[in-house]
């Protein structure tokens, strides 16, 4: 078994996203896994998609939480392994400038992408300025954080 302290660069869990609404999904799943330091990751939070390539040194798996919009219903949480065909239908477009898909074909295409990728994505509906985040979203969120908490203790005691 590592230490705790040896595996955290190895995994990271990059929270995308803005200030507008629920598209705060992947920063408050970021801030959230901040506040558990006995985790075995690294959790960032992501202002923009090409800040990822700075986050990727020493990493071999990367956990991306993200706000999407692909119709299911609003709370909805997806997980998907790179690269599959529907990141870029769910991840095309974006609030950050670069989409996550763009960002991650830029590390690949660099090769800084780590063996292993997975998006998280969290359905959103309101993403305006000045608004909070829906109470749907933030259960979905409170849901992901908790999931992933659970996943990387595993991971530590292994």
């Amino acid at each position: 078994m590592q230490p705790a302290a040896t595996q955290i660069a190895h995994t990271v869990v990059a929270g995308f996203g803005s200030s507008h609404g629920d598209d705060q999904a992947g920063w408050r799943v970021a801030a959230m896994l901040k506040r558990q330091p006995q985790l075995s990751a690294r959790p960032v939070v992501i202002y923009d998609a090409t800040q990822l390539l700075d986050e990727l040194a020493g990493c071999e798996r990367l956990i991306v939480v993200d706000a999407c919009r692909s119709g299911d219903a609003v709370g909805t949480v997806t997980r998907l392994r790179w690269p599959d065909p529907r990141i870029a239908r769910r991840y095309g477009h974006s609030t950050h400038g670069v989409s996550v898909c763009e960002a991650l074909e830029l590390a690949e295409q660099l090769g800084k992408l780590p063996p292993v990728v997975e998006i998280i994505g969290i359905e959103v509906s309101r993403c305006l300025p000045e608004t909070p985040v829906s109470p749907t979203v933030l259960h979905a969120v409170i849901r992901v954080a908790s999931d992933l908490c659970g996943e990387l203790l595993e991971v530590a005691s292994v």
